[in-house]
């Protein structure tokens, strides 16, 4: 064995003590012979047996950790704190306000506010007959017919564009063809 491996193993000669395993018969036989391992071996020794001494000494002054000085806190509500309350008393408030049927007016009169708890029913006279719902009809669907119309046109419109732009960019990948042949 050469002498960093046989170094390795010296703790089995610094510690032998019970439990641990003995050292081996070809580590005590290169150690007899090898004066370089003798010398660290005895110096290993040294210094375990300095350790077992050492005592640590007290400090010369009592150790304090400086403690921080209370600080004062002011109470200061984040805004996004006063926003979440704010809206949450809006929402409390419009829930209140509906379910007490508040009507709020503000015309040329000036300005009127009025709740019940129960919803009153609505005068006879507001609902359509059956022409005026038949003339509503139409004019919606005359509405929506032109509104497709339009947008008909207009995707056509988009379509003729994408065509005009690929078929330029086809033609000038030809000529870059040509070019190259």
């Amino acid at each position: 064995m050469q002498c960093h491996e046989i170094q390795e193993q010296f703790v089995d000669l610094l510690y032998d003590e019970q439990g641990t395993p003995s050292a081996g018969s070809e580590l005590l036989a290169h150690v007899s012979s090898c004066a370089s391992c003798q010398k660290e071996l005895a110096a290993l020794k040294a210094l375990r047996t300095t350790f077992k001494v050492w005592r640590d000494e007290p400090p010369l002054r009592p150790v304090t950790i400086p403690q921080r000085a209370p600080v004062r806190r002011v109470f200061r509500l984040p805004i996004w704190n006063v926003a979440r309350y704010a809206a949450v008393a809006a929402l409390v408030t419009l829930a209140l306000l509906g379910l007490s049927n508040a009507q709020i007016r503000w015309d040329k009169s000036g300005f009127s506010f009025h709740t019940s708890l129960f919803q009153q029913s609505q005068p006879a006279a507001d609902f359509y007959t059956k022409d005026e719902m038949k003339a509503i009809l139409n004019r919606v669907l005359n509405i929506s017919e032109e509104s497709n119309r339009q947008m008909i046109e207009r995707m056509m419109d988009t379509q003729d564009a994408v065509r005009a732009v690929e078929l330029r960019a086809i033609t000038h990948q030809i000529k870059e063809d040509r070019i190259r042949n």
